[in-house]
Formats: C-alpha cells, sequence, structure tokens
C-alpha cells in the first residue's frame, strides 16, 4: 500500500506548491519528440489547430473515445483523460513489448517509431472522419502531438488531479462530476471499463482519498503558467 497523505496544513501546502513547481519544470523543458519506451509511463496531449474544435457534438467525444479504445488499448494502459471542445489528455502507460503483438516482427530499436506510428494513425483516423463528418478539410491536431514521461508517484497523482480539473479551469463545469468526457467518474464506477481503475486508485489508496484529493485540490493552483493550453 502506497501511504503519502499529508494533512492539509502548511507542510501540505509546501508540498503541493514543490510538487507544482515541479510539474511546470517538465512542462517547460519537454521535448515534444521524446521517445515512447515501453513499460513507461507517459502525459500525452494534444490540440485543434488555430480556433478549430476538436468536438463539436457528443457523438464526436463519443467517436474519439470508440477511436481511442481501437488504436490505443492494444499498445497501453489507460489511466486517466479528458476531452474538452479543442484539446485532450491522456494519462497512459505503454505496454511491455510482449503484450503489443505488432512488435514481434520488427528490430527492438524500431519500437518507439512503431508505437508513435500508431498514435498518428489514431489522430489521423479521428481526423478524416471528424472532417468527412463537418465537411471541413486540413490538419484537425497540432502536430507533432505532444508527451512527457512520468517518473515518480507524486507528479502522478498531480497529473490525474490536472487533467480532470480541465473542465473546471476552463469554466466548463463547476465540479468533477459534471464533466462527461473525463475519467473522473469512470475511476469511481463499480462497473468493468477500459481504465485501470485499480492502478489510479493505488496511488490514492482508497476511492474517498481519490475524492479527497481532488476536492482538496480542485482550485489551489492559481498560475495560468500550469497550463498547458
Amino acid at each position: 500500500m502506497r501511504i503519502w497523505w499529508v494533512e492539509k496544513s502548511e507542510k501540505f501546502y509546501n508540498f503541493i506548491n514543490l510538487q507544482t513547481k515541479r510539474f511546470m519544470d517538465y512542462q517547460k523543458s519537454v521535448n515534444k519528440e521524446e521517445t515512447l519506451i515501453c513499460g513507461e509511463t507517459y502525459h500525452i496531449y494534444n490540440k485543434a489547430v488555430g480556433e478549430a474544435l476538436l468536438f463539436k457534438s457528443e457523438k464526436d467525444y463519443e467517436y474519439f473515445i470508440k477511436k481511442l479504445k481501437r488504436f490505443i488499448i492494444p499498445i497501453a494502459n489507460i489511466y486517466a483523460y479528458c476531452l474538452i471542445p479543442n484539446h485532450f489528455h491522456l494519462l497512459l502507460k505503454i505496454k511491455e513489448s510482449d503484450y503489443i503483438s505488432g512488435l514481434h516482427n520488427i528490430e527492438e530499436k524500431e519500437y518507439s517509431k512503431f508505437i508513435t506510428q500508431v498514435f498518428s494513425n489514431f489522430f489521423n483516423s479521428y481526423s478524416k472522419s471528424f472532417n468527412k463528418i463537418h465537411r471541413r478539410m486540413g490538419r484537425l491536431f497540432i502536430q507533432p502531438f505532444k508527451r512527457i514521461a512520468v517518473e515518480d508517484e507524486d507528479y502522478f497523482r498531480i497529473l490525474v488531479n490536472y487533467i480532470h480539473r480541465n473542465p473546471i479551469h476552463h469554466g466548463l463545469v463547476l465540479n468533477f462530476s459534471d464533466w462527461k468526457y473525463s475519467s473522473y467518474r469512470i475511476i469511481l464506477s463499480n462497473k468493468p471499463t477500459f481504465i485501470d481503475q485499480g492502478e489510479v486508485l493505488s496511488f490514492f489508496n482508497s476511492k474517498e482519498e481519490f475524492i479527497r484529493y481532488h476536492e482538496e485540490n480542485k482550485e489551489f493552483i492559481k498560475s495560468e503558467d500550469y497550463y498547458f493550453d
């Protein structure tokens, strides 16, 4: 069991401030071409070009998730996600090479290229469908997609909270559970899902602590520099 909780006190706020600084440092230093390695965890995010939207209707959100399951589930475990009109966030772990069928016939040095191509195929497939449905032309996503390696547990927890807080930050809802297109409610659900609920909750020890952490950090970080968009 991971023991991590710090009571809401001066010590707690110092802890959060330190982790926030580390989060911002990750953002500033990220290499957009960072290698995707089997067995490693990443924050992957992308947004629409210019003033375009990625999602214009409920069906668009649902179709994106359908594509996510088709392309990404075979190569990664999904921990958290959030989709809002002009961008999305994913927190996931690339599976070990033995569990990715497409890697069996290529050299190890080509693994990262193969995995990156899967993500490109995912974005391209969604873009083509979106353009056809909404009668638009041209690129939909900014390229290349951005990714940051997640290397410790504190950063993992902050990212889960950050991803779920995104709709609140953008004024779309007031509460985490009010946004339909994130993993927040799914993680708390007892129903089977494509999200790796058990692994996520292990970082918080229980559903109650998961909820508590989110509520305690609902509006704490005020710096605009903290946000990716």
